[in-house]
């Protein structure tokens, strides 16, 4: 017998289209409607684990407010709460049609597939309110039986355009493009897509900082956040609510920061330190640890409870009254900090934040530092102070080294070579530099190829300047005067040390690409391509150090620089290496990453190295004006291409690979009259 529909379901589901939103808070309804996923298995949204999202789940449900701007730590929950929350309150309680931008399509997919889909499939009312068409339910679209729709997409200028939007989430802000498409912040076009459902429509964005602060000199009042792009300019434009905790000793609120966790800040090993934290309050000094019992729930989760959200112009006093005039805005604007996090404890915050302190402290690295503040603590970063280097002040460094000629403690020497352009100015730029254990440095020599092999038709007797645009063969030059180049030992011996790796820029005026893409073809040919590597500086600042890509123009006609796949050109953000070489520069102390002047370096070197400034919000370097030069600081920076290239960085100086041994112990040492170029590779000295 066939299944015929039967009447009243058919009315049943006609009802559902017309029936009125439930007036129920989202904080209430993701109890029960919201499913996540613990311990290989989906179970209800525990709210009281987290009661810090109570007040901006249900602030989406406002009319007062045209947008909700959420900040803070990894490990609070934000996301599955407020957006997942948001969603699942959507499609049983108030259909609506609802966009979800994720920060790259492959996001936008593990979001839909790994959280929501789950989610859907966990939660009975969900499930019920879900079309039963196969088509409705895709990856990046799922159509309901109400007939709304759920987007889930990424930050494009396709994605704001034209539709109109009555429910828009922003998901890990910081972390998508700033301006999209050349048509503004994802934020300001977000709310174009809202503005036809007037007072219900909404916008929320949520994320940890991910930015620098733009001026660490700033003077903050009240609870503005630092300058800094992204979610915090967002935080600061609402009305700017800090989460309070009540000191059970006196009874007066504060807001807990890591600035006011205690530990042991003397013991270096950042485990052992970090294994008893306590909390003070900055009103009375009484401390108190995570897992203190209060009542029936420990410390954090009690002070959690009992917390409350205070907007800027408001406090309370110790009868939990609010008092003053709360930030007028059409913004509800949220900021919280690490200690509150409920599922981070504050041994595991202080842990990897001296972990990354001793990093940045040993190796000049950023990077872990400003992850821990920024997602762990949920505050914008800014780098610590440092001395301002002058030219003066490395010259002053500068010492008796011997001229062009190898330490005993040098374990292997790196080349770089910069391409210059202009008639009258071309050139290839060279600085060699001699690495020992923990990459201390020293510059072992640095010239200028001006000259080619070409005879001047004028005079004969003359060579005319290289044009590394115009002449492959000027490109054999850097063959004779670097890949092969050795440089004698300090020692009064008759030994010398090659080269192990030159990086050389790929990039400059027309021809010097293709010309550079032909010359490693023939270093290949040779057998030396191993020795050699083209470099090209990249653009994201968020990109890795070192990024080695195969170019292949084969397919488009507007491209003069040959290539097929078949060449490696690394692509480096020069931004991050270059705070990696000024880190090395302004060390004063001999050691891990110092770098050793001698004193027949001229003034200008110095001047290179110092002419660039480090943009504070953006995070990268530029010099005054096209005309000051920075080639050595450029050279510094593909000199530690090779670095990583070879995975230097990584080597264990107790076991290190062969090419990094001990002067007698290397089996790349040279013995015989093997100076300067043009010598041929004499007998090896065997281990």
């Amino acid at each position: 017998m066939a299944d015929y529909a039967r009447a009243e379901d058919v009315r049943r589901d006609v009802i559902n289209l017309v029936k009125p939103p439930v007036r129920e808070p989202i904080s209430e309804s993701a109890r029960r409607l919201l499913y996540v996923e613990q311990s290989g298995s989906m179970v209800p949204w525990d709210g009281d684990l987290v009661p810090y999202m109570w007040e901006p789940m249900n602030c989406l449900q406002s009319r007062r407010y045209d947008a909700v701007v959420f900040a803070g730590p990894a490990r609070t929950a934000k996301t599955v709460s407020l957006i997942d929350g948001w969603i699942a309150h959507t499609i049983v309680n108030d259909p609506a049609d609802f966009l979800l931008v994720q920060i790259t399509q492959d996001k936008a997919a593990e979001h839909s597939k790994k959280r929501l889909s789950r989610e859907f499939a966990a939660s009975p009312e969900i499930k019920a309110a879900m079309s039963h068409r196969g088509h409705d339910n895709n990856v990046h679209d799922k159509i309901f039986k109400s007939g709304n729709f759920l987007k889930i997409g990424w930050p494009t200028k396709n994605i704001f355009a034209s539709s109109d939007w009555k429910r828009v989430a922003l998901t890990d802000y910081d972390r998508m493009e700033q301006d999209i498409g050349g048509e503004g912040s994802g934020f300001i076009l977000a709310g174009k897509r809202t503005q036809t459902f007037m007072s219900s429509g909404m916008v929320l964005a949520e994320s940890s900082p991910g930015f620098l602060i733009s001026d660490p000199s700033y003077k903050c009042t009240g609870h503005e956040a630092p300058p800094s792009p992204g979610i915090m300019s967002l935080y600061n434009q609402g009305d700017r609510r800090l989460f309070h905790w009540q000191c059970p000793d006196c009874g007066d609120f504060y807001e807990p920061d890591f600035k006011l966790l205690q530990y042991d800040i003397n013991e270096p090993d950042p485990y052992r330190a970090s294994k008893d934290v306590l909390l003070s309050c900055p009103h009375c000094g009484v401390t108190h640890r995570e897992d203190d019992k209060t009542g029936s729930r420990r410390f954090k989760l009690a002070q959690n409870h009992g917390g409350i959200w205070v907007p800027e112009g408001c406090w309370l006093d110790q009868n939990r009254k609010m008092l003053g005039e709360p930030r007028e805005s059409r913004v509800a604007s949220f900021w919280q900090k690490g200690p509150t996090a409920a599922f981070q404890s504050w041994s595991q915050l202080v842990y990897k934040y001296l972990a990354a302190l001793r990093e940045y402290e040993k190796t000049g690295q950023l990077e872990d530092l400003q992850a821990t503040v920024n997602t762990d603590q949920g505050w914008p970063f800014t780098p610590p102070r440092e001395q301002e280097r002058t030219s003066t002040d490395l010259m002053d460094r500068r010492q008796e080294l011997g001229q062009r000629v190898v330490p005993s403690w040098v374990r292997f020497l790196t080349a770089s070579v910069d391409v210059q352009g202009g008639a009258l100015t071309s050139r290839f730029d060279v600085l060699v530099l001699g690495w020992g254990p923990d990459l201390e440095q020293i510059i072992i020599d640095r010239f200028k190829i001006e000259k080619s092999k070409r005879k001047d038709p004028d005079d004969p007797s003359k060579f005319v300047r290289v044009s590394p645009g115009q002449y492959l063969e000027d490109w054999d030059r850097i063959t004779d005067m670097v890949i092969k180049r050795t440089y004698r030992l300090d020692d009064d011996s008759d030994r010398f040390m090659p080269i192990t790796m030159t990086a050389c820029d790929s990039g400059g005026e027309d021809g010097v690409t293709d010309n550079a893409y032909e010359y490693y073809r023939a270093l290949k040919k040779e057998g030396l391509a191993r020795r050699f590597m083209l470099v090209k500086g990249g653009s994201t600042i968020n990109a890795p150090k070192i990024n080695k890509s195969y170019p292949d123009n084969s397919k488009r006609s507007d491209r003069k620089a040959k290539a097929v796949g078949d060449l490696p050109v690394f692509i480096l953000n020069t931004d991050k290496i270059k705070d990696t070489v000024s880190h090395s520069i302004n060390r004063t102390e001999p050691g891990r990453r110092f770098v050793h002047f001698p004193n027949w370096l001229p003034e200008w070197v110095f001047d290179e190295l110092t002419v660039e400034t480090r943009c504070k919000a953006t995070g990268k370097w530029s010099k005054p004006s096209s005309k000051s030069r920075n080639e050595t600081f450029d050279l510094f920076v593909y000199n530690w291409a090779c670095i990583y290239n070879k995975k230097a960085d990584r080597i264990d100086w107790d076991n290190p690979p062969a090419y990094a041994l001990p002067i007698e112990e290397n089996s790349e040492i040279i013995v015989g009259d093997g100076e300067l170029a043009d010598q041929p590779r004499r007998r090896r000295r065997r281990r």
